[in-house]
């Protein structure tokens, strides 16, 4: 049996038409030097993994409970293993602020975190995004995307992440 694109108006059996839901992301590191003024923008993919894909199940299933499906903090880490659907935590974090800006336009929503010149510094390989009953506490809550990055970051640096995650 073959299912056609929801809403197709077209016949079912016959339809060639399908809509796949899979969700991906994108983030925006901006490090700033605020003794020089010099800005380094990178961009980097990131993997949406499993444990995030059941959390937003969970959510459209209506079985949720403890801020099922919000993503709410950020995190940074040192860890070099690549990321993997399996993960449901970072390798080595080492700092986590809470998501500070949320918006969504469409089918894309994007969250903003800024690390100020006290916070977060080293060598950064990886970062993720985690939610549910989340805290400020390493590896709390559901992580929902992780992807790996390769920058340092030093006393003299700002960073700014803005990691868009589109569904569909």
């Amino acid at each position: 049996m073959q299912f056609g694109t929801c809403g197709s108006g077209g016949n079912m059996k016959t339809s060639k038409k399908y809509d796949y839901v899979i969700p991906t992301g994108k983030v925006e590191l901006i490090f700033t030097n605020v003794i020089t003024g010099r800005v380094d923008v990178i961009h980097v993919k990131n993997m949406f993994v499993t444990a995030g894909k059941n959390s937003i199940a969970d959510h459209l299933r209506g079985t949720t409970s403890n801020n099922k499906g919000i993503i709410t903090y950020c995190a940074l880490g040192t860890g070099t293993t690549a990321p993997a659907l399996a993960d449901t935590t970072m390798q080595t974090e080492i700092a986590r602020k809470a998501v500070s800006v949320r918006s969504v336009s469409g089918k894309v929503a994007t969250f903003q975190t800024f690390f100020t010149t006290a916070e977060a510094n080293g060598t950064l390989r990886e970062a993720g995004l985690f939610g549910d009953d989340a805290s400020d506490t390493a590896n709390s809550g559901t992580l929902f995307c992780r992807t790996a990055i390769n920058r340092t970051k030093t006393s003299s640096d700002t960073l700014s992440l803005s990691w868009s995650t589109t569904i569909g």
